[in-house]
């Protein structure tokens, strides 16, 4: 019976795949903003706040296109 219970599914692959595309969409939108926060914050010379900004900026852009690909892959489900 526990076996049963564990192996029931609670979501659809799709809702899943939604939630993950939401979740993706909204980390690429918070990441720069609290990065930048942050840098503003810091005492950090020119070199380190490039190598700051290309890092936020290349996660953000990671983040949309493993949005866009969930989304690629929900409609594929």
């Amino acid at each position: 019976m526990m076996t049963q219970l564990l192996n029931r599914r609670v979501a659809s692959d799709a809702a899943v795949a939604r939630f993950g595309q939401m979740a993706c969409f909204a980390a690429a939108c918070l990441i720069p903003v609290l990065a930048f926060r942050r840098f503003s914050e810091l005492e950090l010379s020119e070199y380190q706040l490039l190598v700051g900004v290309v890092a936020t900026v290349s996660l953000a852009l990671l983040c949309t296109v493993l949005g866009l690909f969930l989304e690629s892959n929900k409609r594929a489900a």
